[in-house]
């Protein structure tokens, strides 16, 4: 599938110029100057994290690049296949302004049913074949990424172990991804308990 990483020509940025144009909230997976850069490296801190556990499941990681998306990125699965990557972010809009307004010790609240609802609708957005690009795909994968500060594994991982988010037609498996986490010394995930909808 060629190679791991976007083209270096394409994506190499300065990094001071990112950090002049990050949001300052919630913004440890952004890439400003680099979209396609930033939904590789995110879909590559998961691959990471998932080989940490003993649970990867795909390799071969390419971004696919403006105008062929979605999915954002494809790889190969471990027992061949072709794997579909959709990226999305969860994130309060509202905690963004406040922030930009001057109020930067302004953090989001995320109780068990603003969580749920949220990462939700993120599901049934991206959960349409209409235009997507490329494949076919074996498994298609959507990985919702937050650096939420109140977020955190230890936080958000009782909230979601046993809660249901039913079925949809394209997805078939989705994880939350948190930013880097000190203690698990990696960014901690949590696959999302959804089922794939069949038609017979």
């Amino acid at each position: 599938m060629g190679s791991d990483k976007p083209d270096e020509n394409s994506t190499a940025q300065p990094l001071d110029q990112a950090g002049q144009k990050k949001r300052g909230y919630s913004d440890f997976f952004a890439w400003p100057v680099d979209r396609q850069l930033e939904e590789w490296a995110i879909v590559d801190s998961l691959k990471e994290s998932l080989e940490k556990a003993n649970a990867g499941f795909f390799n071969s990681l390419v971004a696919r690049g403006r105008g062929n998306d979605p999915p954002d990125c494809e790889a190969m699965l471990f027992e061949g296949g072709k794997l579909g990557i959709e990226v999305t972010e969860l994130v309060d809009a509202e905690a963004i302004m406040a922030y930009k307004n001057g109020n930067t010790d302004h953090w989001a609240e995320w109780g068990e049913i603003k969580l749920i609802k949220s990462i939700t609708q993120r599901l049934e957005v991206k959960d349409t074949s209409k235009n997507i690009k490329g494949g076919p795909y074996d498994l298609y994968m959507l990985v919702i990424h937050t650096d939420e500060p109140i977020l955190s594994f230890d936080y958000t991982q009782p909230l979601l172990s046993k809660c249901p988010f039913g079925f949809y037609s394209l997805i078939n498996r989705a994880f939350l991804l948190m930013s880097y986490d000190e203690k698990y010394q990696c960014c901690p995930f949590i696959e999302l308990n959804i089922k794939t909808r069949t038609f017979k």
